[in-house]
């Protein structure tokens, strides 16, 4: 592995252990309405062996478990040992125990061949430095006529909570992603995942593009929710207050247009994927 790679998967695991309360309580709400239309495309059913790729605070692993129910079991992975522990609390909190979570890198999964029934990757497969790897770690562990199913954001211009922000770093020069960072809207170009999951050796690959809106009761809101974020609090944390005051005041202008009836509801398109073995 190159050590751009590591160093970057390093300072990763750092953000998101420290992020993983705020995820939980925050983000994970805003992301459940895309993670329930990947376990509908997935096709889950009683019995199954599954493998959630990046489970976080353990979604869709826990949707899924109830899916498979007792007879069935899952695994979720992750590089954060604090999502993980967020993970192993909801499973238990939800008395299931036909769930498991282990630490583990996506790119190298250590795993046998062909043990799993489906393998899920929500929002995780485009903050991988090596996301090809993992998606071929994903055929790997799938018996054949398994299926993956991947969540990814679209592209910048469509999700617009990441993408406003994004684009006021860059016109300060203050977007600086660390040393090895993968662009996250890379796969989101039309056709970039399909084409991905294909040379993974994926067949029958189909996709679909969702848009939810993410609604906050006001600017000052939105902000105060984002800057908790991995990128935006990295960003922010080697400017000077003035800056930062200006970028807040940028970011505000541009996402007032969301407005509706004194809330704001601003929309962000995923990227739904799925491919057979």
């Amino acid at each position: 592995m190159r050590s751009a790679d590591e160093a970057y998967k390093k300072k990763e695991q750092q953000s998101w252990d420290s992020f993983s309360r705020r995820y939980t309580k925050i983000a994970l709400p805003e992301f459940r309405p895309y993670g329930r239309r990947l376990v509908e495309l997935a096709a889950v059913r009683p019995g199954m062996w599954v493998l959630d790729v990046a489970t976080g605070p353990g979604e869709p692993a826990v949707t899924v478990a109830r899916r498979v129910g007792p007879k069935g079991y899952v695994f979720g992975i992750d590089f954060s040992a604090a999502m993980l522990r967020a993970a192993s609390a909801r499973a238990k909190v939800a008395g299931m125990r036909h769930i498991q979570f282990r630490r583990m890198d996506a790119e190298r999964l250590t795993f046998p061949d062909m043990i799993f029934d489906r393998v899920f990757c929500r929002f995780g497969l485009m903050l991988l430095p090596n996301a090809e790897r993992a998606l071929v770690e994903m055929h790997r562990v799938l018996v054949p006529g398994g299926r993956v199913a991947i969540a990814i954001w679209s592209t910048q211009r469509k999700v617009n909570t990441l993408g406003v922000i994004r684009g006021v770093l860059v016109r300060h020069n203050a977007f600086t992603p660390p040393p090895g960072a993968p662009d996250f809207f890379r796969f989101g170009i039309p056709g970039a995942i399909e084409r991905a999951l294909r040379r993974a050796r994926f067949r029958r690959v189909r996709s679909e593009r969702m848009t939810v809106n993410w609604i906050f009761d006001s600017p000052a809101e939105f902000w105060n929710s984002m800057k908790q974020g991995p990128s935006l609090k990295r960003a922010l944390a080697q400017l000077p207050n003035a800056r930062r005051e200006t970028i807040r005041e940028e970011v505000l202008e541009h996402i007032v247009r969301f407005q509706d009836h004194g809330r704001l509801r601003i929309p962000n398109e995923a990227v739904l994927a799925i491919a057979d073995k």
